[in-house]
C-alpha cells in the first residue's frame, strides 16, 4: 500500500489517522485538489492539472469528505449534496481513485457528537478566518457559546453530508472503521488494516471534551437529539439518542 486514501463523514478522527498512517508508513500527508477546490473555487481545468500532479507523487495519505466531491444542490431549502458528480468532475474523482491503492472508509456512529463538534470548529474557523484552532488541530480550547440558528444550519448539513456518503457510488472502501472503535494509539494500526512492531504514537492530540468548550452544549445537545431522531426516517439509518444504531453500507463497500 503506497497511497493510501481516507473516506469520511465529517470530525471522525482524519488528522489522527493521517498522522498515524504518515509515522507508520513514512509516507507524507498530502492535501487533496478536491479539499483545495472547495477552499479556493479552483475550475475543472486547473483541478485536473492539480490532480495530475497529485497523481504523480508515488506515496502518500490523504483525505476526502462527500462534500468535496459531490455538489450542492441549490433547489430545496436545506442542506443537501446530489449523490452524483457533475459531469465534468466525474471523470476527475474517477481518475484520483484509480491511482489510490487502498481507501479506508471511516463513520462516526454519535451523529449529535459530529454536529457538535463540526459546529465548534465553524465558529472558531470563522473568528480566527484559518485552519488553526478549528478544523485542524492544535485545537483551541477556549469556552465559546453557538448560535442555535447557526447550530441547526450545522445539523442539516451533516445530515446531508451521511445521507450522501452513504449513497454515492464513486468511492468503493477497502475497510470501514467506526470512530468509536478507535483507541487513539498505535493498536488502531491494525483496525485500519496495517502491521507495526513497535509502538507508534500519532502527533495529533484530541481535542477537550465539548461539555467544557461548548458553553451552551446542553442547550444544543437536545436540540440535535431531537432534529436527527425525527429526521431518521430520511436517511439510510436508525438514530436512537443521538446515536446510529442501523447503517447500510453496501455502496461503501468494495465488491
Amino acid at each position: 500500500m503506497n497511497k493510501i486514501h481516507i473516506f469520511s463523514s465529517p470530525r471522525s478522527g482524519t488528522h489522527y489517522l493521517e498522522s498515524l498512517i504518515n509515522r507508520i508508513l513514512d509516507v507524507p500527508i498530502l492535501a487533496t485538489p478536491f479539499e483545495e477546490r472547495k477552499a479556493f473555487n479552483i475550475d475543472t481545468k486547473e483541478l485536473s492539472n492539480q490532480i495530475n500532479e497529485f497523481n504523480s507523487t508515488d506515496s502518500l495519505v490523504c483525505k476526502t469528505h462527500p462534500n468535496w466531491l459531490l455538489p450542492y444542490d441549490t433547489s430545496v431549502e436545506q442542506f443537501k449534496y446530489l449523490t452524483e458528480p457533475d459531469s465534468d468532475m466525474l471523470p476527475l474523482i474517477r481518475q484520483f481513485t484509480e491511482t489510490i491503492d487502498y481507501t479506508i472508509g471511516v463513520i462516526r456512529l454519535n451523529i449529535v457528537d459530529v454536529a457538535l463538534s463540526f459546529a465548534l470548529a465553524y465558529h472558531n474557523f470563522r473568528l480566527t478566518g484559518d485552519g488553526t484552532g478549528s478544523f485542524r488541530p492544535p485545537y483551541n480550547n477556549n469556552t465559546v457559546t453557538i448560535s442555535m440558528e447557526d447550530f441547526v444550519e450545522n445539523c442539516n448539513k451533516i445530515l446531508a453530508i451521511y445521507e450522501v456518503m452513504i449513497a454515492q457510488k464513486e468511492i468503493k472502501c477497502d475497510k470501514i472503521i467506526y470512530y468509536e472503535d478507535l483507541t487513539f494509539d498505535s493498536s488502531d494500526a491494525k483496525l485500519i488494516g496495517l502491521n507495526t512492531t513497535h509502538t507508534i504514537e500519532s502527533s495529533v492530540k484530541q481535542a477537550k471534551s465539548k461539555k467544557i468548550t461548548i458553553g451552551n452544549y446542553d442547550e444544543l445537545y437536545e436540540y440535535a437529539v431531537k432534529f436527527f431522531t425525527a429526521n431518521q426516517k430520511l436517511h439510510t439509518f436508525s438514530v436512537t439518542d443521538g446515536v446510529i444504531k442501523d447503517i447500510n453500507l453496501s455502496n461503501l463497500e468494495r465488491r
